[in-house]
């Protein structure tokens, strides 16, 4: 496990956009779910009902995040596994 905090890794992690001609997730909608996580995490909260099944709407390529990236990350944390591993 890493050294720095899950919530400050969180906070400077950087998804990858999806394929070309690939739709996915809104980054402003997962941004907003993220930060929401990253502040339950620091108040010492529980996560459960950000991080099971999160429905993200779609979007362009250019305003979007790889759908399996994002999918993986909430999955880690829904389970209380550690996505930096």
């Amino acid at each position: 496990m890493a050294e720095q905090p899950l919530e400050d890794w969180l906070e400077r992690r950087a998804l990858p956009r999806p394929g070309l001609f690939s739709d996915g997730y809104d980054r402003d909608h997962v941004d907003q779910r993220l930060d929401e996580v990253i502040a339950r995490l620091r108040a010492g909260r529980a996560l459960t009902a950000l991080v099971d099944r999160p429905d993200f709407p779609a979007a362009p390529r250019a305003r979007a995040y790889d759908r399996r990236a994002v999918d993986d990350l909430f999955d880690n944390l829904k389970w209380g596994s550690d996505p930096r591993d």
